[in-house]
Protein backbone atom coordinates (compact mmCIF):
# COMPACT_ATOMS: atom_id res chain seq x y z
CA UNK A 1 0.00 0.00 0.00
CA UNK A 2 1.56 2.96 -0.84
CA UNK A 3 1.69 6.32 1.31
CA UNK A 4 0.84 9.83 0.63
CA UNK A 5 1.54 12.60 2.50
CA UNK A 6 -0.66 15.66 2.71
CA UNK A 7 1.65 18.82 4.15
CA UNK A 8 -0.58 22.05 4.90
CA UNK A 9 -0.95 24.61 7.38
CA UNK A 10 -4.84 24.11 8.22
CA UNK A 11 -6.96 20.72 8.19
CA UNK A 12 -10.70 20.29 7.22
CA UNK A 13 -11.42 20.68 10.80
CA UNK A 14 -9.28 23.92 11.57
CA UNK A 15 -11.81 27.17 12.52
CA UNK A 16 -10.00 28.90 9.34
CA UNK A 17 -10.60 26.10 7.02
CA UNK A 18 -11.57 26.93 3.42
CA UNK A 19 -12.26 26.30 0.48
CA UNK A 20 -8.94 24.80 0.18
CA UNK A 21 -9.15 22.08 3.03
CA UNK A 22 -12.10 20.89 1.13
CA UNK A 23 -10.38 20.17 -2.44
CA UNK A 24 -7.30 18.22 -0.18
CA UNK A 25 -10.30 16.41 1.78
CA UNK A 26 -12.08 15.44 -1.46
CA UNK A 27 -8.57 13.96 -2.99
CA UNK A 28 -7.72 12.23 0.17
CA UNK A 29 -11.26 10.64 1.00
CA UNK A 30 -10.74 9.37 -2.72
CA UNK A 31 -7.00 7.99 -2.47
CA UNK A 32 -8.04 6.28 0.98
CA UNK A 33 -11.38 4.44 -0.95
CA UNK A 34 -7.99 3.41 -3.75
CA UNK A 35 -6.43 1.38 -1.05
CA UNK A 36 -4.02 3.97 -0.29
CA UNK A 37 -2.51 5.16 2.85
CA UNK A 38 -2.66 9.01 3.65
CA UNK A 39 -1.43 11.15 6.29
CA UNK A 40 -2.44 14.70 6.79
CA UNK A 41 -0.09 16.91 8.34
CA UNK A 42 -1.07 20.73 9.43
CA UNK A 43 -0.98 23.31 12.35
CA UNK A 44 -2.79 22.95 15.60
CA UNK A 45 -5.46 25.32 17.32
CA UNK A 46 -6.71 25.45 20.62
CA UNK A 47 -9.58 22.71 21.80
CA UNK A 48 -8.03 20.20 19.52
CA UNK A 49 -6.15 17.01 19.82
CA UNK A 50 -2.60 15.87 18.17
CA UNK A 51 -3.90 13.21 16.24
CA UNK A 52 -6.94 12.78 14.63
CA UNK A 53 -8.72 10.15 12.26
CA UNK A 54 -11.11 10.96 9.53
CA UNK A 55 -12.72 8.58 7.21
CA UNK A 56 -9.18 6.66 7.48
CA UNK A 57 -7.27 9.70 6.63
CA UNK A 58 -4.50 10.23 9.52
CA UNK A 59 -4.05 13.89 11.04
CA UNK A 60 -1.42 14.92 12.86
CA UNK A 61 -1.28 18.20 14.47
CA UNK A 62 1.53 20.19 16.02
CA UNK A 63 2.73 23.84 15.92
CA UNK A 64 0.72 27.33 15.72
CA UNK A 65 -0.74 27.87 12.61
CA UNK A 66 2.00 30.98 12.34
CA UNK A 67 5.18 28.77 13.25
CA UNK A 68 4.47 25.43 11.36
CA UNK A 69 6.31 26.60 8.52
CA UNK A 70 9.40 26.98 10.93
CA UNK A 71 9.07 23.39 12.06
CA UNK A 72 7.44 21.03 9.77
CA UNK A 73 10.94 19.58 9.44
CA UNK A 74 11.25 18.62 12.81
CA UNK A 75 8.28 16.54 12.82
CA UNK A 76 8.72 15.50 9.31
CA UNK A 77 12.22 13.95 9.98
CA UNK A 78 11.10 12.10 13.08
CA UNK A 79 7.77 10.81 11.28
CA UNK A 80 9.89 10.17 8.06
CA UNK A 81 12.20 7.42 10.37
CA UNK A 82 9.47 5.17 11.38
CA UNK A 83 7.30 5.56 8.29
CA UNK A 84 7.84 5.12 4.31
CA UNK A 85 6.52 7.73 2.70
CA UNK A 86 6.06 7.24 -1.34
CA UNK A 87 4.72 10.69 -2.19
CA UNK A 88 4.60 14.16 -0.40
CA UNK A 89 1.87 16.81 -1.51
CA UNK A 90 2.90 20.00 -0.50
CA UNK A 91 -0.28 22.14 -0.53
CA UNK A 92 0.11 26.15 -0.18
CA UNK A 93 -2.82 27.54 1.06
CA UNK A 94 -0.97 30.72 2.00
CA UNK A 95 2.93 29.59 2.14
CA UNK A 96 3.68 26.08 1.82
CA UNK A 97 5.93 23.92 4.30
CA UNK A 98 9.10 24.04 2.67
CA UNK A 99 9.64 20.12 2.26
CA UNK A 100 12.11 21.12 -0.85
CA UNK A 101 14.75 22.31 2.54
CA UNK A 102 14.63 18.64 4.06
CA UNK A 103 13.39 16.08 1.38
CA UNK A 104 15.63 15.38 -1.43
CA UNK A 105 14.40 11.78 -2.30
CA UNK A 106 11.35 11.07 -2.31
CA UNK A 107 8.68 12.83 -5.42
CA UNK A 108 7.10 16.36 -4.32
CA UNK A 109 4.51 17.67 -5.73
CA UNK A 110 3.53 21.37 -5.90
CA UNK A 111 -0.16 22.06 -4.76
CA UNK A 112 -1.20 25.61 -4.77
CA UNK A 113 -5.09 27.70 -5.09
CA UNK A 114 -3.55 31.34 -5.56
CA UNK A 115 -0.90 33.33 -5.00
CA UNK A 116 -1.33 33.96 -1.08
CA UNK A 117 0.41 38.17 -1.82
CA UNK A 118 -3.04 40.01 -1.00
CA UNK A 119 -2.52 38.26 2.74
CA UNK A 120 0.46 39.99 3.24
CA UNK A 121 -1.37 43.14 3.43
CA UNK A 122 -2.82 42.29 7.22
CA UNK A 123 0.39 43.01 8.70
CA UNK A 124 1.54 46.34 9.43
CA UNK A 125 4.68 47.56 8.33
CA UNK A 126 7.71 46.86 7.87
CA UNK A 127 6.58 43.17 8.92
CA UNK A 128 4.17 43.04 5.84
CA UNK A 129 7.26 43.56 3.08
CA UNK A 130 9.31 41.34 5.36
CA UNK A 131 6.37 38.53 5.09
CA UNK A 132 5.84 38.87 1.10
CA UNK A 133 9.45 38.37 0.72
CA UNK A 134 9.45 35.46 2.60
CA UNK A 135 6.49 34.30 0.93
CA UNK A 136 8.10 34.80 -2.34
CA UNK A 137 11.18 33.07 -1.60
CA UNK A 138 9.12 29.89 -0.69
CA UNK A 139 7.34 30.10 -3.81
CA UNK A 140 10.75 30.49 -5.68
CA UNK A 141 11.63 26.68 -4.04
CA UNK A 142 8.95 24.72 -6.04
CA UNK A 143 9.29 25.88 -9.01
CA UNK A 144 11.40 23.06 -10.89
CA UNK A 145 8.86 20.86 -9.12
CA UNK A 146 5.69 19.57 -10.77
CA UNK A 147 2.56 21.65 -9.74
CA UNK A 148 -1.20 21.49 -9.60
CA UNK A 149 -3.05 24.65 -9.92
CA UNK A 150 -6.86 25.01 -9.73
CA UNK A 151 -7.06 28.00 -13.16
CA UNK A 152 -5.37 29.29 -15.82
CA UNK A 153 -4.89 32.57 -13.54
CA UNK A 154 -2.96 30.93 -10.95
CA UNK A 155 -0.86 29.30 -13.71
CA UNK A 156 0.63 32.24 -15.93
CA UNK A 157 1.37 33.80 -12.77
CA UNK A 158 3.68 31.65 -11.09
CA UNK A 159 5.21 31.28 -14.62
CA UNK A 160 5.74 34.61 -15.30
CA UNK A 161 6.27 35.90 -11.53
CA UNK A 162 8.44 32.62 -10.34
CA UNK A 163 9.70 30.90 -13.54
CA UNK A 164 7.83 27.51 -12.75
CA UNK A 165 8.46 25.26 -15.49
CA UNK A 166 6.06 22.31 -14.87
CA UNK A 167 2.26 23.10 -14.23
CA UNK A 168 -0.97 21.73 -14.42
CA UNK A 169 -4.42 22.37 -14.28
CA UNK A 170 -7.09 20.48 -12.01
CA UNK A 171 -9.94 22.86 -11.82
CA UNK A 172 -11.95 22.01 -8.96
CA UNK A 173 -15.22 20.31 -9.45
CA UNK A 174 -18.74 21.13 -8.72
CA UNK A 175 -21.41 18.90 -7.14
CA UNK A 176 -24.51 21.27 -7.85
CA UNK A 177 -27.93 20.70 -8.05
CA UNK A 178 -29.91 23.91 -9.13
CA UNK A 179 -32.60 24.77 -6.99
CA UNK A 180 -36.19 25.19 -8.63
CA UNK A 181 -36.32 27.98 -11.11
CA UNK A 182 -37.20 31.47 -9.21
CA UNK A 183 -38.64 33.98 -11.51
CA UNK A 184 -37.07 37.66 -11.23
CA UNK A 185 -40.82 39.01 -9.73
CA UNK A 186 -40.50 36.22 -7.15
CA UNK A 187 -37.29 37.76 -5.39
CA UNK A 188 -36.70 40.22 -2.63
CA UNK A 189 -34.89 43.61 -3.81
CA UNK A 190 -32.07 42.42 -2.17
CA UNK A 191 -28.41 41.92 -2.90
CA UNK A 192 -26.42 39.79 -1.14
CA UNK A 193 -22.34 39.44 -0.06
CA UNK A 194 -21.21 36.25 0.85
CA UNK A 195 -17.49 35.63 1.52
CA UNK A 196 -15.46 35.63 5.05
CA UNK A 197 -14.85 38.75 6.80
CA UNK A 198 -11.38 39.39 5.44
CA UNK A 199 -9.85 42.87 4.49
CA UNK A 200 -8.34 40.85 0.73
CA UNK A 201 -12.09 40.51 0.41
CA UNK A 202 -12.11 44.45 0.08
CA UNK A 203 -15.73 44.21 1.08
CA UNK A 204 -15.82 48.12 1.48
CA UNK A 205 -15.59 48.39 -2.03
CA UNK A 206 -18.87 46.93 -2.59
CA UNK A 207 -20.33 48.72 0.10
CA UNK A 208 -19.53 52.08 -1.79
CA UNK A 209 -20.51 50.35 -5.18
CA UNK A 210 -24.24 49.58 -3.23
CA UNK A 211 -24.08 52.97 -2.05
CA UNK A 212 -23.74 55.02 -5.42
CA UNK A 213 -26.63 51.86 -6.57
CA UNK A 214 -29.12 53.42 -4.35
CA UNK A 215 -29.18 56.66 -6.19
CA UNK A 216 -30.59 54.40 -9.28
CA UNK A 217 -32.85 52.64 -6.92
CA UNK A 218 -33.28 53.12 -3.38
CA UNK A 219 -35.81 50.67 -2.79
CA UNK A 220 -32.81 47.76 -2.31
CA UNK A 221 -30.92 46.33 0.77
CA UNK A 222 -27.13 44.84 0.99
CA UNK A 223 -27.42 41.57 3.49
CA UNK A 224 -23.70 40.44 4.49
CA UNK A 225 -23.48 36.73 5.16
CA UNK A 226 -20.39 36.61 7.28
CA UNK A 227 -18.50 34.33 9.51
CA UNK A 228 -17.20 36.26 12.07
CA UNK A 229 -13.53 36.29 11.35
CA UNK A 230 -11.15 39.57 11.22
CA UNK A 231 -13.24 41.58 14.29
CA UNK A 232 -11.24 44.73 13.98
CA UNK A 233 -12.14 44.56 9.74
CA UNK A 234 -15.47 44.13 10.71
CA UNK A 235 -15.84 46.62 13.35
CA UNK A 236 -13.74 49.31 10.45
CA UNK A 237 -17.22 48.46 8.24
CA UNK A 238 -19.60 49.56 10.73
CA UNK A 239 -18.32 52.52 11.31
CA UNK A 240 -17.95 53.12 7.64
CA UNK A 241 -21.67 51.82 7.38
CA UNK A 242 -22.67 54.24 10.49
CA UNK A 243 -20.76 57.64 8.69
CA UNK A 244 -22.95 56.77 5.41
CA UNK A 245 -25.72 56.58 7.18
CA UNK A 246 -26.76 53.16 5.68
CA UNK A 247 -27.42 51.45 8.69
CA UNK A 248 -30.94 50.54 7.72
CA UNK A 249 -30.06 49.73 4.44
CA UNK A 250 -27.09 47.56 5.38
CA UNK A 251 -27.32 44.33 7.39
CA UNK A 252 -24.55 41.86 8.45
CA UNK A 253 -26.19 38.27 8.47
CA UNK A 254 -24.15 35.03 10.97
CA UNK A 255 -23.15 32.64 8.79
CA UNK A 256 -24.81 29.19 8.95
CA UNK A 257 -26.61 27.05 6.31
CA UNK A 258 -29.59 27.95 6.91
CA UNK A 259 -28.99 31.48 5.94
CA UNK A 260 -26.54 31.00 2.98
CA UNK A 261 -29.86 28.62 1.28
CA UNK A 262 -32.24 31.62 2.69
CA UNK A 263 -30.44 34.81 1.60
CA UNK A 264 -29.12 33.61 -1.79
CA UNK A 265 -32.64 32.39 -2.49
CA UNK A 266 -34.21 35.41 -1.95
CA UNK A 267 -31.28 38.22 -3.54
CA UNK A 268 -30.99 39.31 -7.18
CA UNK A 269 -27.33 39.95 -6.94
CA UNK A 270 -24.16 38.61 -5.63
CA UNK A 271 -21.33 40.98 -5.63
CA UNK A 272 -17.82 40.26 -5.56
CA UNK A 273 -15.09 42.85 -4.78
CA UNK A 274 -11.96 40.91 -3.93
CA UNK A 275 -8.34 41.74 -5.35
CA UNK A 276 -8.04 37.92 -6.13
CA UNK A 277 -10.04 34.59 -5.93
CA UNK A 278 -9.01 31.27 -6.03
CA UNK A 279 -11.86 29.56 -5.79
CA UNK A 280 -13.51 30.71 -8.41
CA UNK A 281 -15.99 27.86 -8.91
CA UNK A 282 -17.90 28.86 -5.98
CA UNK A 283 -19.35 31.36 -8.36
CA UNK A 284 -21.17 28.77 -9.87
CA UNK A 285 -22.35 27.51 -6.81
CA UNK A 286 -23.83 30.86 -6.14
CA UNK A 287 -25.63 30.84 -9.81
CA UNK A 288 -27.48 27.41 -9.03
CA UNK A 289 -29.76 29.59 -6.86
CA UNK A 290 -30.35 31.60 -10.38
CA UNK A 291 -28.44 34.65 -8.94
CA UNK A 292 -25.91 36.48 -11.42
CA UNK A 293 -22.82 37.54 -10.06
CA UNK A 294 -20.90 40.54 -10.39
CA UNK A 295 -17.26 40.60 -9.68
CA UNK A 296 -14.08 42.62 -10.65
CA UNK A 297 -12.09 41.20 -13.32
CA UNK A 298 -9.38 39.95 -11.82
CA UNK A 299 -7.39 36.77 -11.25
CA UNK A 300 -9.73 33.85 -10.72
CA UNK A 301 -12.88 35.14 -11.06
CA UNK A 302 -12.14 35.71 -14.45
CA UNK A 303 -11.94 31.97 -15.18
CA UNK A 304 -15.70 31.79 -13.70
CA UNK A 305 -17.63 34.96 -14.41
CA UNK A 306 -18.49 35.57 -18.04
CA UNK A 307 -20.34 38.52 -19.24
CA UNK A 308 -23.90 37.75 -19.98
CA UNK A 309 -23.74 34.22 -19.11
CA UNK A 310 -23.57 33.86 -15.67
CA UNK A 311 -22.76 37.45 -14.21
CA UNK A 312 -20.41 40.31 -15.14
CA UNK A 313 -16.93 40.93 -15.11
CA UNK A 314 -15.89 45.26 -13.93
CA UNK A 315 -12.68 46.56 -15.00
CA UNK A 316 -10.51 48.64 -13.09
CA UNK A 317 -11.61 47.62 -9.52
CA UNK A 318 -13.75 50.73 -10.63
CA UNK A 319 -17.21 50.96 -7.97
CA UNK A 320 -19.47 53.31 -9.55
CA UNK A 321 -18.46 50.86 -13.24
CA UNK A 322 -20.35 48.26 -10.59
CA UNK A 323 -23.05 50.17 -9.38
CA UNK A 324 -23.75 51.45 -12.88
CA UNK A 325 -24.09 47.50 -14.21
CA UNK A 326 -26.17 46.47 -11.07
CA UNK A 327 -28.93 49.08 -12.28
CA UNK A 328 -28.26 48.12 -15.81
CA UNK A 329 -29.36 44.23 -15.04
CA UNK A 330 -32.29 44.61 -12.16
CA UNK A 331 -33.77 47.23 -14.10
CA UNK A 332 -34.53 45.15 -17.13
CA UNK A 333 -36.23 42.01 -15.88
CA UNK A 334 -36.02 40.10 -19.31
CA UNK A 335 -32.23 40.45 -18.93
CA UNK A 336 -32.02 39.63 -15.58
CA UNK A 337 -34.11 36.09 -16.67
CA UNK A 338 -31.86 35.34 -19.26
CA UNK A 339 -28.68 35.59 -17.33
CA UNK A 340 -30.34 33.21 -14.82
CA UNK A 341 -31.24 30.71 -16.79
CA UNK A 342 -27.90 31.05 -19.29
CA UNK A 343 -26.05 30.74 -15.92
CA UNK A 344 -27.47 27.15 -15.14
CA UNK A 345 -26.41 26.08 -18.29
CA UNK A 346 -23.08 27.08 -18.10
CA UNK A 347 -22.73 24.77 -14.63
CA UNK A 348 -23.19 21.70 -16.52
CA UNK A 349 -19.76 22.71 -18.18
CA UNK A 350 -18.08 20.93 -14.69
CA UNK A 351 -17.29 18.03 -13.96
CA UNK A 352 -17.28 16.04 -10.78
CA UNK A 353 -15.28 15.64 -7.97
CA UNK A 354 -14.53 11.30 -8.87
CA UNK A 355 -13.86 13.49 -12.78
CA UNK A 356 -11.38 15.95 -11.25
CA UNK A 357 -9.90 13.11 -8.27
CA UNK A 358 -9.15 11.06 -12.14
CA UNK A 359 -7.03 13.70 -13.66
CA UNK A 360 -5.24 14.76 -10.37
CA UNK A 361 -4.38 10.99 -10.21
CA UNK A 362 -2.98 10.61 -13.61
CA UNK A 363 -0.45 13.81 -12.51
CA UNK A 364 0.49 12.39 -9.85
CA UNK A 365 1.09 9.12 -11.29
CA UNK A 366 -0.05 7.01 -8.90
Amino acid sequence: MKHILFLTWKDIKHPRAGWAEVVMLEYAKRLVQDWYKVTWFASNFPGWGNFENIEWIVIYRKYSINTIYFFAWKWYKKFKKNNKIDLILDEAGGIPLLSPLYEEEIPIYFFIHHIGDDEYNKFIFPFNKLWKAFGDWTYKLYKNYPTITVSNSTKQELIQKFGFKNVEIVENAVNIEPIKKIDFWKKENEIVFLWRIARAKRIEEAIKAFEKFLKYDDSYVFNIIWNKQEIEYFQGLEKMISDLKLEEKIYFIDYSKENVEKYLTSAKLMLVTSKKEWYWLVVLEWNSYWLPVLSYDVAGLRDSTKDWKNGYLIKDWDFEAMASKMSEILKDEKKYQEIAESSLKYIKNFWTWDDRYAEFKKIIKL
